[in-house]
Parts: C-alpha cells; structure tokens; sequence
C-alpha cells in the first residue's frame, strides 16, 4: 500500500511496517495522545529531573503528547520517527496483522526480484571478473533458478487473485 493508505492505518490506531526496510521487526505507530498532569509528571521514568523541575515550576503543569510517531525496534527500543523521502514515496507499506497468505506471496516476489536485480546488476557489471569461473557459472545458474521462481510466484499470484 502506498504511504497515505498507512497514514490512515495510523490514525486508525493500526501498527504499520515497509517490506523494504532491512530490519526485519521494525514496525511505526503514532502515539495515543495523552494529556499528563502534575500528579504524573514528578513520578515520569521517561523525563530527566531537569524537566519536571521546569515543567512543576509553571502555573499549569502538564505535558500534552500529540502527533508523535514511534517507531518500534525488535528489542523493543522505541525512538521518535520522521519519514524519509523515500518512505513516503513507498509503495510497500502493510498494515501488521493483516498479512494474508497472498500479501505475504507478494512481499516474497518483491523481495526476489529485487535480490534478482541486484545478481543482475552484478553480472553485468566489471565486479564479476573478480570472481572464479565457477562462482561465475553458479551465480549465473543461481540468477536463472529466481528468474524461474519470479516466474512461477507470479503465475501463482495472478491465479489466486482470480478466484
């Protein structure tokens, strides 16, 4: 899905996740927001002392969270997160928790061609003198095998999605 239709998945309260990103388990939420009042904020384990001193000194003190997106790692680090051009330009963006067996298909396509691409680009390049003849023919076989198996993937596809 492109990136609007996850901006809308967030907003839903939904957990989102490119196929694309190398960190397998990374996963982007926004924030509930959370209006946190004087009783909350001196007993806050996120906010160094510094802060609550500053904030407790003000009239009102409160800490309203609004619009604020995480993104969660596999180790269960959470940071703040701002999307990259290129994740906004996405078209690979899934909702967690709705995979099906054929988004999951698709992704392994996805993932295939472009490792394909990338033997492909290699193969072709000046790169490849500097292996064996063997590592050569196996790679060369290797990039016929995915050629085939991208193939077969996308017949699969095509005849699921016409039932």
């Amino acid at each position: 899905m492109d990136f609007g239709k996850a901006i809308v998945a967030l907003k839903q309260g939904r957990a989102i996740q490119r196929s694309g990103w190398n960190g397998k388990g990374l996963f982007v939420v926004k924030q509930i927001p959370a209006s946190i009042n004087a009783d909350i904020i001196p007993k806050m384990q996120s906010l160094p002392q510094s802060a609550k001193d500053i904030l407790m000194s003000r009239e009102n003190p409160h800490i309203d969270y609004t619009n604020q997106m995480l993104i969660v790692n596999p180790d269960g680090r959470a940071d703040s997160w701002v999307p990259s051009s290129s994740d906004v330009f996405a078209e690979d963006w899934r909702v967690i928790g709705e995979e099906t067996f054929l988004t999951r298909m698709k992704e392994e396509a996805a993932d295939l061609y472009y490792r394909k691409e990338k033997l492909g680009e290699f193969l072709g390049s000046e790169k490849v003198s500097l292996v064996s003849e063997t590592q050569k023919t196996l790679l060369k076989k290797q990039y016929d095998a995915m050629c085939e198996y991208g193939k077969i993937l996308d017949e699969r596809i095509v005849d699921i999605e016409k039932q």
